[in-house]
């Protein structure tokens, strides 16, 4: 009995030791495996001075849509020892600006990257380069190692050489075919101010939608003709039309011959002249869509939500057909909406930003309404119905 023990004991060593010599051989190799062992990396070898830039001085075309090549961006592969997976992020920024925030690029573990001509007047006009202005950008690529499951491991980042480039965006902007005056207004027998000049304000004064935009809202007499002054009150020059004209709209020129054509049905219609294009167009208008008044309410304000408000203190001043401004007291632990009729609830317009943005209505307007500035003070409210748009300054 003692002997078979005796047997069995010398057994169990044999295997353990076996075990041992297994796991110190494997931990042994582990340890020695050069794919395993990290050394710190760099850009720059004998064969590279690192991150490179083809061009570095361009002025960027918009020909062919800007699908022309623009930059090529290149940089070696950084090695942090064999088998060690690295991942590359190409940052750009405005040159003033030396990184603090800049815009980044995931590479992975790509080593080079080229932008057509209109991504990069994207990307350079995003950076604050004004265009038509040669303007100074700077580049570098950071390479990191991340563990298998890709959290970030202790390794530190290795940044490139950082290269300058000097670049010339243009505008997106298009341009008007004729100059763009500061104003517009409506005249003739379709208009309620008929051939009076100057004309009635502000409800035969356009808006302005854009830099070469502008729209009015007006009640046209059906069969009527009009034409539109830069100037109120001055027959100098006008917006007019060398041919017979068209209900609906058509190309005008600036001091024409002829009178515009109004529509054939007296109605609410949406007149929009395009600089741009050097067009007009006349659309039906839905009654109601752009107010003819704007109060403002809340306990942002003076008045609270009492309605009807305080007037004319808390009622906007009309500046053409559609646009409404304020200058008011407002309380930063308030907020407000817009009414079109004093003392009616039934409809109302708002925003959801302190600082101004889309113009919104009825059901669209957030339930806390729109939140007042951040600190108490006077503020210029600017409500702009054809472009849709708000501002508090």
């Amino acid at each position: 009995m003692n002997h078979y023990k005796n047997n069995r004991m010398k057994n169990l060593l044999k295997k353990l030791c076996l075990v041992s010599t297994i796991a110190f051989l494997f931990f042994a190799c582990k340890k020695d495996d050069p794919g395993l062992l990290l050394k710190q990396g760099t850009f720059l070898t004998s064969g590279s001075v690192g991150l490179a830039a083809t061009p570095s001085t361009l002025v960027l075309d918009s020909s062919s849509g800007g699908t022309k090549t623009a930059f090529t961006f290149s940089w070696p592969a950084v090695s942090f020892g064999p088998s060690i997976a690295v991942t590359y992020t190409l940052q750009i920024d405005s040159i003033n600006d030396n990184f603090i925030k800049p815009l980044n690029i995931s590479m992975a573990s790509a080593l080079s990257l080229t932008y057509t001509m209109g991504a990069f007047n994207t990307l350079a006009t995003s950076l604050g380069l004004p265009t038509g202005v040669a303007g100074q950008l700077h580049l570098r690529v950071k390479a990191d190692v991340n563990q298998s499951n890709g959290v970030a491991t202790s390794v530190p980042t290795v940044y490139s050489n950082v290269v300058n480039i000097t670049v010339t965006p243009y505008s997106t902007i298009p341009k008007p075919i004729y100059p763009v005056p500061a104003n517009l207004y409506l005249v003739g027998d379709a208009t309620a101010g008929g051939w009076n000049n100057p004309v009635p304000v502000p409800t035969q004064v356009f808006t302005q939608i854009d830099a070469n935009t502008f729209g009015i809202v007006a009640q046209l007499t059906g069969g009527g003709q009009f034409l539109v002054l830069p100037v109120n009150g001055d027959w100098s020059h006008k917006y007019a039309i060398t041919g017979t004209g068209n209900p609906a709209g058509g190309a005008f020129v600036p001091d024409a011959n002829n009178n515009m054509v109004g529509p054939t049905t007296t109605g609410l219609y949406k007149i929009v002249m395009d600089f741009v294009k050097g067009t007009y167009t006349i659309t039906p208008a839905v009654a109601g869509a752009i107010p003819t008044n704007l109060y403002l309410v809340g306990d942002a304000t003076a008045g609270g939500w009492n309605n009807p408000v305080p007037v004319p203190s808390q009622q906007f001043t009309q500046l053409s057909s559609g646009e409404f401004k304020i200058t008011i007291a407002l309380v930063s632990s308030g907020s407000y909406l817009w009414l079109p009729l004093n003392g009616d609830w039934t409809h109302k317009f708002g925003g959801s930003s302190k600082t101004g943005g889309a113009v919104l209505a009825d059901a669209a307007v957030p339930g806390s309404n729109t939140p007042a500035p951040s600190a108490n003070g006077t503020y210029t409210i600017d409500v702009n119905f054809f472009s849709g748009q708000y501002t508090v300054k």
